[in-house]
C-alpha cells in the first residue's frame, strides 16, 4: 500500500521528465512472477555490511514463519522467504541507484523501497528493518573508492541506531539525525539516541543527534534544526512537518557533494502524507520550485533547548560553532538569563526493551475521525500547492548601452560588465535555458517612472548622466517590474535581470555611487502597489551599504531590507552612519531593516556563507515574503577594484541556491568592477536558479571580525524576530540531570537559610 499510493502520485510528476531516475520496488508482484533461488554469493554482493551468517539467519529466520522467533527482535515481521528477498532487492536497488549517481550517470536519485534499513545493525534486526540498505550503499561506494565521504540525513521520526552505530567510528561518514526522543521515552528508547553521542575515535564529532522532547512541532521547527546545526556543519565539510518541508531540505542540501543526491524511502505510515512528501522530494529532485510552508512564528523552546544543547556537544569538533557562537561559562545553572544564554543538560529517563517483544499490537492505529482530519489538512495542502516548473526568465536592459561617460572620464560602471556578463552566460550555455520575457510597454508608462526624476543629477565623481541615461534608467526599473509581473502571472519561477546602472545608492531626492534611480526599490513598491504582493524581501550582498534602498524602505513593514556589506566603522563607501548594525527600522518597521556590518577585515567565503546561513536565511523564512529582490552586487568578490574583499564567485552561487525556496528569486545586477568575476558570479546565481551542480566554495576559517559582525546584528534583531531567539552564549560544559538536581537543591537550602 505505501508504495503503491507513493507511485501514483509520482507518476502524473515523472511522466515527462527523465532527469531523475525513480526505482519502483514492487516486491510482492516481482518475486509473485518470478521465484528465483539466488546463491548466497549472489545475495553478499548487495549486502556485504552483513555477515554471511546473518544473511542465513534471516533466511531461515523468513522461512519458518515462527512467530516464537520474531519476538526476540523488536518489532519485525515477515511472512516468508518473500520477505526476505524483498529486504535483498530493496539494498540492490538503492545500492545500483546511489551508483549511477556517484558515477555521474544522473544527478540525483529516489530510491522507493521497502522495507526500510536505518534500524537494522550488521548482526540484528530491528524496527521493521532487516538489512540496512543505506548502510550497505555507503560502506560499498567507499570501498569501491565511488566517494571519499559521504552525509547521511536521517530524518525519519525514529532514531536510526543501526546506521549510527555502523558508523560511529569513522570520519569518511557524517550521520545526522533528527528524531523524537522524549528523553528517551519514546521509541527505540536508547540513550544513545541523545545529543551527546557523537562518535568516538576518528569518527569523534561525525555523529550528530537532535534529539526531540516535544510532540507536535512544526515546519519552522525543523527549518531552525536545519539552519543553525546541518548546514553549517555540511558546508564545513509525534510531529506536524507538511509535505512542503521535504521540497525545501533538498533545495537546501542542494548545493553540497556537485548536487549528487540519493533519497531512499525509510518509514512514514501514514499514507496520504507520505505519498505527498515523496512527490515533493522528487520535485525538488527535479529543481520544481519548493511550495511554501505552514508559517509560525515561533520556534518551540525545546527545539531551541536541543539545537543549542548539540550546539555544546559539537563544538570542540567543528569551526563552524566554535568560531561564531560564543561561550560563555555559568557558575549558577539554576538561575541565569536564559533568553540570552544557555546551559545544555543531558537527561534520559526511557527503559531498553529487552525480549520476548509483542508481535502485533505495538502500534497505535488513528480512529477514523483523526484518519479523516489529517486526510483532510493533506488535501487542504495539496491544493496550495504550485505545480509551477522551474521557469527562469531573463531580461537585460537593451537602453544601458546609451549610458556611458564621456570622453576623458574613468569610472568603473559601464556597459561592458553587462557585455562581458552575456558572454559568459553564452560561454556557459545559459542563455538557451533562460526564457526570454518581453517588454510590455503599456505595462509601466513613461509617467510611473519620470516622476522619480525631473532632471538630470549634478556631476559627481561617482555619477554621470547624458541625454540617454534617463532612458536606461526607465528601463532598468522597467526590466524589474517586468520580471515581478510574470512571476505573479506564473509563466516564470524566478527571473534574472541584467540591468544598469544600478540604483541601490540613489535615495529620494538624490543619487549617487553611479546610481541614478533606485530600481529595486521602484520595482519593490510597483509589485506591492500595482501586482498585489504584500510583502517584498530584497537581500542586498553588494560590498557597499544600499544607503538608498534603506532610506526608500525604512518605515516600511511590508518591505524587509537585508544587507551585508563592508562598513569599516564608517569609513567606507557611502561612509553612511546609517549602515550600521543598530538601524534596524523605526515605529511600526521596527525589525525590517537589517545591516551587516563588516569591520576592517577582509572578508571571504566562510564570513559570507555563514553569515547567510545564521542570519539571512531564518529572518527571511520568518518574514515569509511573497517574491524576494537580490541587489546582486559582486563587488566583495575576488580582485575587484573598488572592494578588496575575497569572496569567490561560486559561493555567489551558494547563496542563492539557499534562499530560493523561501520565494521567487529576481536577481538585479548592481556593482561589481572586475569583469571577470563579476561574470561569473552571475553565472554561478543563475546556475542555482536553473538548478545546475555548484562548484563548491572552499570553507576557511569565520574571521572574528565576522563573528563579531554577526553577533551585533542578531543582538540588535533579535527582539523582533522569535526565529533568532536560538542564538545564545554557550556554556562549554555538558551537565548532567543530576547536577542540576544538585544545583537546585543548594540553591533551596540557601533560600532557607536567608
Amino acid at each position: 500500500m505505501i508504495l503503491t499510493e507513493t507511485l501514483a502520485i509520482l507518476k502524473a510528476c515523472l511522466e515527462k521528465k527523465l532527469l531523475t531516475v525513480l526505482f519502483q520496488v514492487m516486491n510482492t508482484i516481482h518475486f509473485g512472477m518470478r521465484n528465483i533461488r539466488k546463491t548466497l554469493k549472489d545475495r553478499m554482493q548487495y549486502i556485504r555490511l552483513h555477515t554471511p551468517e546473518y544473511i542465513l539467519e534471516i533466511e531461515h529466520l523468513c522461512s519458518q514463519e515462527s512467530e516464537s522467533q520474531a519476538t526476540q527482535y523488536d518489532s519485525i515481521y515477515y511472512n516468508g522467504l518473500l520477505s526476505n528477498k524483498a529486504a535483498i532487492n530493496a539494498a540492490k536497488n538503492t545500492l545500483n541507484m546511489a551508483k549511477m549517481v556517484a558515477e555521474g550517470k544522473v544527478q540525483n536519485g529516489f530510491a522507493n523501497v521497502r522495507p526500510p534499513g536505518h534500524h537494522a545493525t550488521p548482526h540484528v534486526p530491528n524496527g521493521f528493518c532487516l538489512y540496512n540498505n543505506i548502510a550497505i550503499t555507503a560502506k560499498y561506494l567507499l570501498e569501491n573508492k565511488l566517494t571519499e565521504r559521504i552525509l547521511i540525513v536521517d530524518y525519519d521520526v525514529h532514531h536510526g541506531q543501526g546506521t549510527q552505530r555502523i558508523f560511529y567510528e569513522t570520519d569518511q561518514v557524517l550521520y545526522f539525525s533528527i528524531h523524537r526522543y522524549e528523553y528517551g521515552k519514546f521509541w527505540p528508547n536508547l540513550e544513545e539516541s541523545s545529543f551527546n553521542h557523537v562518535g568516538s575515535g576518528k569518527g569523534t564529532g561525525y555523529n550528530i543527534n537532535v534529539p526531540l522532547n516535544q510532540t507536535g512541532l512544526t515546519d519552522y521547527d525543523y527549518l531552525s534544526i536545519i539552519l543553525n546545526v546541518l548546514l553549517p556543519v555540511a558546508y564545513e565539510g509525534e510531529m506536524n512537518i507538511t509535505p512542503a518541508f521535504y521540497a525545501h531540505l533538498i533545495h537546501m542540501l542542494g548545493g553540497l557533494a556537485g548536487g549528487k543526491m540519493l533519497v531512499v524511502l525509510e518509514g512514514g505510515y501514514f499514507l496520504p502524507s507520505l505519498a505527498e512528501g515523496a512527490l515533493q522530494t522528487v520535485k525538488a529532485l527535479l529543481n520544481d520550485p519548493s511550495p511554501p510552508l505552514e508559517y509560525h512564528k515561533n520556534i518551540n523552546s525545546s527545539v531551541i533547548d536541543s539545537i543549542n544543547n548539540v550546539k555544546v556537544a559539537l563544538r570542540p569538533y567543528w569551526k563552524c560553532f566554535n568560531q561564531v557562537d560564543p561561550i560563555s561559562p555559568i557558575t549558577d545553572i539554576v538561575r541565569f538569563d536564559r533568553f540570552n544564554y544557555h546551559v545544555a543538560v543531558h537527561r534520559y529517563f526511557g527503559v531498553v526493551p529487552e525480549p520476548p517483544f509483542p508481535t502485533s499490537g505495538g502500534n497505535p492505529l488513528n480512529s477514523e475521525s483523526l484518519f479523516s482530519m489529517h486526510d483532510s489538512k493533506v488535501v487542504y495542502l495539496r491544493g496550495k500547492y504550485n505545480s509551477l516548473q522551474n521557469i527562469v526568465g531573463y531580461m537585460e536592459n537593451i537602453h544601458s548601452a546609451g549610458h556611458e561617460p564621456g570622453p576623458g572620464l574613468r569610472i568603473q560602471e559601464v556597459q561592458k560588465r553587462v557585455q562581458d556578463i552575456i558572454s559568459k552566460f553564452i560561454e556557459y550555455e545559459l542563455l538557451k535555458e533562460l526564457k526570454p520575457v518581453e517588454f510590455h510597454h503599456l505595462t509601466h508608462s513613461a509617467d510611473y517612472l519620470e516622476m522619480l526624476w525631473s532632471s538630470g543629477p549634478k556631476p559627481q565623481p561617482d555619477l554621470y548622466w547624458d541625454t540617454k541615461s534617463r532612458k536606461a534608467c526607465r528601463f532598468s526599473c522597467a526590466v524589474l517590474c517586468q520580471l515581478a509581473l510574470e512571476i505573479k502571472r506564473s509563466s516564470i519561477a524566478h527571473g534574472v535581470g541584467i540591468v544598469r546602472p544600478p540604483g541601490h545608492h540613489a535615495k529620494s531626492n538624490s543619487g549617487g555611487g553611479f546610481c541614478l534611480v533606485n530600481n529595486v526599490a521602484v520595482s519593490a513598491n510597483y509589485a506591492i502597489d500595482c501586482l498585489g504582493y504584500k510583502k517584498v524581501l530584497i537581500i542586498d550582498f553588494d560590498v557597499h551599504h544600499g544607503d538608498g534602498t534603506q532610506e526608500l524602505t525604512y518605515s516600511k513593514d511590508n518591505v524587509m531590507y537585508i544587507s551585508l556589506h563592508r562598513f569599516d566603522g564608517g569609513k567606507f563607501f557611502p561612509k553612511d552612519p546609517a549602515g550600521n548594525y543598530m538601524y534596524v527600522g523605526e515605529e511600526k518597521s521596527a525589525g525590517y531593516n537589517l545591516n551587516v556590518a563588516f569591520e576592517n577585515a577582509k572578508m571571504s567565503d566562510a564570513d559570507y556563507l555563514y553569515t547567510w546561513i545564521k542570519i539571512v536565511l531564518p529572518l527571511a523564512y520568518s518574514f515569509n515574503p511573497d517574491i524576494i529582490f537580490v541587489s546582486a552586487g559582486f563587488d566583495a568578490g575576488i580582485h575587484d577594484p573598488l572592494g578588496h574583499y575575497n569572496v569567490h564567485p561560486e559561493t555567489f552561487g551558494h547563496l542563492i541556491q539557499l534562499v530560493k525556496s523561501v520565494a521567487p528569486v529576481i536577481l538585479a545586477l548592481e556593482g561589481g568592477y572586475n569583469h571577470t568575476t563579476t561574470s561569473l558570479g552571475m553565472v554561478n546565481c543563475v546556475k542555482a536558479l536553473l538548478g545546475h551542480p555548484l562548484p563548491f566554495p572552499t570553507i576557511g576559517d569565520v574571521k572574528r571580525e565576522a563573528a563579531l559582525a554577526m553577533a551585533q546584528s542578531i543582538s540588535a534583531i533579535k527582539q523582533y524576530w522569535p526565529i533568532m531567539e536560538v542564538n545564545k552564549k554557550l556554556d562549554p560544559v555538558i551537565r548532567s540531570q543530576s547536577d542540576f538536581d544538585d544545583a537546585t537543591k543548594q540553591m533551596s537550602k540557601i533560600a532557607i537559610t536567608l
